[in-house]
Parts: C-alpha cells; sequence; structure tokens
C-alpha cells in the first residue's frame, strides 16, 4: 500500500500595491495631456468683402489671425465662403500681411523651401523638421506662361504672364503673375524683384505681392518667338476693351 502524500499548500500571490493618490493624479494628468489639443482661439477677424457684392468669382475676402498672433485663417469667396486654416504654415502668410517672405530653411543640407515645407525634401535628410527664415525679394524666372484665357475674376486682367519664379535661392518655384513688361517680352532665367501692394490691400494671401522685372533688366532683341507670342497675343488685348463693366 502506498504512502500517502501530504497535499502541497497553495502559494498565496503576492498583493500589488494600491496606486497612491498621488500616482492616480499623476496617470490621469498624464492621459488628459496626451489627448488635449490645444485650439487656438481666433480673436481678430478682417472682412475685404465689397460692400454690396455677394458674388466676386474667386476671390480672398479676409481673414482671421488667432488670439496669441501665431496662427491664421484664410477666408476664400467662390460661390460660397471657405476658410483656409494654415496652422504650422501660418507664418508664411502672416509675413505677407507685413511685407516680408518667410521659408522654410533645413538645418541639415540647408535647402530652402518657398512655398514652406515643414519638412525637408532631400530624400538624405530623413524628413528632418526645417526652420523658419527671411527671404530677399529678388528671384528668377524658372518658366512661364501667356495667359490669354481666365476664370471670372480675372479675365479683365488679361493678357497677363503668370511666371514660376525662384524666390533666392529656394529649391522650389512659385507661381504669381509677372508685371512690368509686354508679356511676349517674358524670358527663362530672367531676374525678377518681388512687389508687395500697399499695407492696406494685403489679405495675408500670395495675390498679397507680384512679380516684377529687376530693376536694370533689359528684354532681348525681338525673333520669331517673340513675334508668334505678339500676334497671338494682340487680340485678347481687343477682346478684353469689349467687356461690360
Amino acid at each position: 500500500m502506498g504512502k500517502k502524500t501530504k497535499p502541497i499548500p497553495e502559494k498565496k500571490g503576492t498583493a500589488e500595491p494600491k496606486p497612491t493618490a498621488e500616482k492616480k493624479a499623476d496617470a490621469a494628468k498624464a492621459k488628459t495631456d496626451a489627448s488635449a489639443v490645444k485650439k487656438p482661439k481666433f480673436t481678430k477677424i478682417v472682412d475685404k468683402r465689397p460692400a454690396g457684392v455677394s458674388e466676386t468669382g474667386l476671390a480672398v475676402v479676409g481673414y482671421e489671425i488667432s488670439e496669441d498672433g501665431a496662427y491664421i485663417n484664410t477666408k476664400l469667396h467662390y460661390d460660397q465662403l471657405y476658410t483656409i486654416r494654415h496652422g504650422s504654415n501660418s507664418k508664411l502668410f502672416l509675413g505677407f500681411l507685413e511685407g516680408k517672405l518667410f521659408a522654410t530653411r533645413c538645418p541639415k543640407c540647408g535647402d530652402k523651401f518657398f512655398p514652406a515645407r515643414t519638412v525637408c525634401w532631400n530624400l538624405n535628410c530623413n524628413l528632418a523638421a526645417t526652420e523658419w527664415v527671411e527671404l530677399k525679394p529678388v528671384a528668377k524666372v524658372h518658366t512661364y506662361t501667356i495667359a490669354g484665357w481666365s476664370g471670372r475674376s480675372s479675365l479683365k486682367k488679361l493678357p497677363f504672364v503668370l511666371a514660376y519664379g525662384i524666390i533666392d535661392g529656394c529649391k522650389t518655384a512659385v507661381a504669381n503673375e509677372l508685371h512690368g513688361l509686354d508679356p511676349w517680352d517674358a524670358e527663362f532665367d530672367m531676374p525678377l524683384k518681388v512687389v508687395f501692394k500697399p499695407k492696406e490691400q494685403r489679405v495675408g494671401a500670395i495675390t498679397d505681392w507680384h512679380f516684377e522685372p529687376a530693376d536694370g533688366w533689359k528684354p532681348a532683341p525681338m525673333n520669331p518667338t517673340k513675334e508668334r507670342m505678339k500676334k497671338l497675343t494682340l487680340p485678347v488685348y481687343d477682346w478684353v476693351k469689349t467687356m461690360k463693366e
């Protein structure tokens, strides 16, 4: 007959210490901090909509600036009112209001981007966060086109040159109107300057400024390409004159 074995008593697990009130408060605060989103309060609201006009075509009609002055939203009107929230790129558009050009620059490779990019697009930089820098108001033409047709808001401006300019050595080009020359005289790589509207007319948008030929620039002599563009462009001037006010 086998020996009776004594049952092995169960080991009681050690109870985990209960969290103190201080630890509970810290955990609750951490959870709140992680989920909370700080929303800017917009207190300065500027309406640039012309009095009595309900339909302006595509136009920026106002903006709003946050209470701390760090953020701006643009009010865009085109058959209805849209709000464009610029978020971390707000410095670019706030700069327009002050007649300044702000770009972002990579701290690793030094590449500058205008319009601004929050991270570097150089593949060797692994999406490094960029920093803000102010640009000089100088540029050159990367490419351009002569507009002979447009939406309603720009019809009476025709014909005009829409140029992609590289501002102050940036790695990106930006499109804007090129004033101050006959359309057929525009040239690749021609030097440009950035000219802002008077402060009271600015709305914190890219329409606050335009390109003009740099001081001292002179167009090249007429050639077959320029003659062809002039022949295509002159009838547009005559057509625009027939439009009703």
